[in-house]
């Protein structure tokens, strides 16, 4: 075509025909477009997408159903593309991908794969090899198409559920779990057989999990001293964790949830631009923040349930959302499209157990949130910078973000109510039950601080984030835990 720079795309190059023929389909989809053109107007890359379109990579189920609609003007047809889409992504990732050998990925397979352990070694965060770069975020969500805060009712995303993930597709898109441990979700003892659908496995217990340096390596702590951390996949960006399950975005910017035994681990969709969970849902606002979605907790269905956001809180008392324009914040009620008004705009949000709190927007003073009352917000405390909740209470960074502190007695009376400092500020807080867990500023390690005690002492380190959870009848317990 005249005028247009850059090089004809050829045939696909993946791994599997199933690859090849979503690539194919993409090619046709984008057919008159450039690399540069499509990078320009969806914000990816123009190397991943030359690599989506070659089939090296698997396209993001929510882009392609954008490029769908956008390439798809008459109504009729955009339903059988729709269609044709979701068979064809999925089909590419349940496709039995050629495993790599193990001189072209080092440093999933370890120095051996031969010789590499069944069961994944246990050690502080941060001693694995660095994982095998993977590809970038892959472009927005579906928008909503909404410019007020309060949520649509239509639901959207529902592209159904994924088969079973093999070991050869978690290695090339995620990288979780040493090459020894990642194995099928049908090998698993007793758990699951060809054709089941993998569900996220609920957390039990006290659980603190840590991702390594630069995201070399997934640890869950098992409670006791500094050494007893257990390696449970290989690489990831970020952490969330509740009563839902754990989740990680993985080095391919997809959202994988932990199936319960180290190394396994499957996609569930796209990270979006915010992830809370709350009891055992999961939710996630959407790249462009125009959409809310609820996990269907299987496969990479979600179903939207709100319209534009622009941060989300989760927590035990519910989910909560601010509005993108004024600040506003609401509460979801439990059904698509149902929404309470809770405040106006904050500063910081944080939940506890079983109040939200809000920080005025000039940092001032400290509310509490009462469901019912009249007045609705009640001072709770002094001035802070930032906020973080659990159940352990309320805590608080100083004004001059140096000090990390507990909100004492806290209750109706605002006499009895005060901040007592507690200890330095770290780059992280993360709340329990009865604990609080500080990652330090320069992410060497990972402190806990007693409310039973008063004492602080290292468990780990160093790392790059950490999220806490913990059953409700554990007494060591934490709550759900939101980066």
């Amino acid at each position: 075509m005249s005028g247009r720079v850059g090089r004809p795309q050829g045939r696909p190059r993946g791994s599997t025909e199933q690859a090849n023929a979503l690539a194919e389909f993409l090619l046709t989809l984008t057919s008159g477009m450039t690399v540069r053109e499509l990078a320009g107007r969806y914000h990816v890359g123009k190397t991943l997408w030359g690599e989506y379109r070659s089939g090296q990579k698997i396209i993001p189920l929510e882009l392609l159903r954008r490029l769908v609609r956008d390439r798809t003007p008459d109504e009729r047809t955009r339903q059988v593309r729709m269609e044709t889409a979701s068979r064809l992504h999925q089909a590419a990732l349940e496709g039995p991908l050629q495993t790599p050998a193990p001189a072209a990925s080092p440093s999933i397979a370890g120095p051996s794969t031969a010789t590499a352990p069944a069961k994944a070694p246990e050690h502080p965060p941060g001693l694995e090899p660095a994982p095998t770069a993977g590809p970038v975020l892959a472009g927005k969500a579906a928008s909503a198409g909404s410019q007020r805060a309060r949520p649509l009712t239509r639901n959207m995303l529902n592209s159904g559920g994924a088969g079973i993930v093999i070991l050869a597709v978690l290695m090339l898109l995620l990288g979780l779990g040493p090459a020894s441990s990642m194995d099928t979700a049908a090998s698993a003892p007793g758990t699951r057989e060809v054709g089941d659908t993998p569900t996220a496995a609920p957390l039990t217990g006290t659980s603190v999990f840590a991702i390594g340096p630069d995201g070399r390596g997934v640890f869950q702590w098992d409670g006791d001293d500094t050494t007893r951390w257990t390696r449970i996949g290989a690489a990831a960006k970020q952490l969330w964790s509740g009563p839902a399950g754990l989740f990680a975005t993985g080095m391919d910017n997809l959202l994988y949830a932990y199936g319960g035994r180290p190394g396994y681990w499957f996609p569930i969709g796209e990270p979006g631009g915010d992830l809370a969970v709350s009891g055992t849902h999961v939710y996630r606002l959407a790249a462009d923040r125009q959409a809310v979605h609820i996990w269907d907790g299987h496969g990479t269905s979600w179903t939207q349930i709100g319209g534009p956001a622009a941060r989300l809180y989760g927590g035990e008392p519910g989910l909560f959302a601010t509005d993108p324009n004024d600040g506003r914040i609401f509460t979801y009620l439990g059904r698509p499209g149902q929404w309470d008004f809770v405040g106006t705009a904050g500063a910081s949000f944080a939940l506890t157990d079983r109040h939200l709190y809000g920080l005025t927007p000039e940092r001032t003073t400290v509310n509490r949130w009462l469901a019912g009352a009249r007045p609705p917000w009640v001072y709770a405390a002094g001035p802070a910078d930032d906020l973080y909740g659990g159940a352990a209470g309320l805590f608080s960074t100083d004004p001059s973000r140096e000090r990390l502190r507990v909100l004492t007695e806290p209750g109706t009376d605002a006499k009895n109510q005060n901040w007592q400092d507690i200890g330095p500020a770290g780059a992280e807080v993360r709340v329990g039950r009865r604990e609080v867990y500080v990652l330090t500023q320069d992410r060497s390690q990972i402190l806990r601080w007693s409310r039973d005690t008063g004492t602080w002492r290292r468990i780990g380190g160093p790392a790059r984030t950490l999220t806490v959870w913990a059953a409700q009848d554990d007494p060591g317990a934490g709550r759900a835990g939101n980066p």
